[in-house]
């Protein structure tokens, strides 16, 4: 497998195990709790990640994100996310989109990697050799929201 591929694989995965690591470390009565009405819940973060890796690896492969603005795909993930009110759904969804990203990685050639992608919200072109990161960066943004979240509520254990 090129190396490329290799990192990225090996990136997402440890996003992947420290999602799972701070999202089980979030209690049970803390999981649909948010600080605010317009903040989204642990539950909803895990399940945005999900959404994301899943819309991100589309785009990996050639097609476009649907949403033209970030405020559009925002208000639409928001709508999604609140679908969802358990750890094990949420999970189960993440581990599903977080396979079927790696399956999609571990199939690139290198002259697929050395191909420009679209990237959404009129960004312009990567590489996809470049955009095969972007699923660990996009949850590992998202394991810092989780993480203040656990600070709001007072849990301060590393």
């Amino acid at each position: 497998m090129n190396d490329t591929i290799t990192y990225a694989v090996q990136d997402l995965t440890q996003a992947r195990d420290q999602l799972v690591r701070v999202f089980g470390n979030t209690p049970d009565d803390r999981i649909n709790w948010t600080p605010a009405p317009t903040a989204r819940t642990a539950v909803q973060l895990v399940a945005h990640c999900a959404f994301a890796l899943d819309f991100i690896r589309q785009m990996l492969c050639g097609t476009p994100y649907p949403a033209k603005t970030m405020a559009q795909a925002d208000a639409e993930f928001l709508l999604a996310e609140r679908q969802f009110s358990t750890r094990e759904e949420v999970m189960d969804m993440f581990e599903s989109n977080f396979k079927a990203y790696v399956s999609e990685l571990e199939g690139f050639t290198l002259d697929q990697l050395n191909a420009m992608i679209e990237a959404p919200f009129g960004l312009g072109s990567v590489p996809l050799s470049f955009a095969v990161t972007f699923g660990a960066m996009h949850t590992r943004s998202h394991i810092a929201q989780l993480e203040y979240l656990q600070t709001i509520y007072g849990d301060r254990n590393w």
